[in-house]
């Protein structure tokens, strides 16, 4: 299967650029948490975020924790297609990891997201709401994928019990 390769050769690619990422954030992000002088603004899903207070401290540090669950999601879908590889579709483990991919993706936006609410709230005495339907980045199209994952999960737990059947039948 071509496209599997493919999409395992793009996971792989997006993993390791996103690991160099991670270590670069966690080499600036004590230097950004500790450091009370510092006026380096920084910009989450389009907002930017220029002050240096406690609050934007926190809703830095929150979203890249929501970040670092979406890389665990994504490390999680390379485990999936390394099974896929290996011809282990219908088995408890893929299962478990689609359900697990669509927790985290669910949880990475909501994270982000109301995060990022609080603080336009707090700071900027601006509530709005924006739907980027356009986008990838769209906390609509972020649910919708992680639904999408749980589901997939759901039919996969049905093909699993109709194969087991299956093969008591024969």
């Amino acid at each position: 299967m071509r496209q599997l390769n493919i999409l395992k050769a793009i996971l792989d690619l997006v993993w390791f650029f996103s690991l160099v990422g991670v270590i670069g954030v966690l080499i600036f992000l004590p230097f950004y948490l500790f450091e009370s002088e510092s006026d380096i603004p920084i910009k989450i899903k389009g907002q930017v975020i220029a002050t240096n207070d406690s609050l934007s401290k926190i809703i830095v540090f929150v979203n890249i924790v929501s970040d670092l669950l979406f890389l665990y999601s994504i490390y999680l879908l390379r485990k999936v297609v390394g099974l896929f590889q290996k011809r282990e579709i219908f088995n408890d483990q893929v299962i478990h990891l689609f359900n697990r991919i669509g927790q985290l993706v669910i949880a990475s936006s909501l994270i982000s997201n109301v995060s990022l609410f609080i603080y336009k709230f707090v700071v900027k005495d601006h509530v709005g709401l924006s739907l980027d339907l356009g986008s990838y980045d769209s906390f609509l199209i972020s649910i919708s994928l992680g639904l999408f994952f749980i589901v997939i999960s759901a039919v996969f737990k049905i093909a699993t019990k109709m194969k087991e059947e299956n093969e008591l039948t024969i």
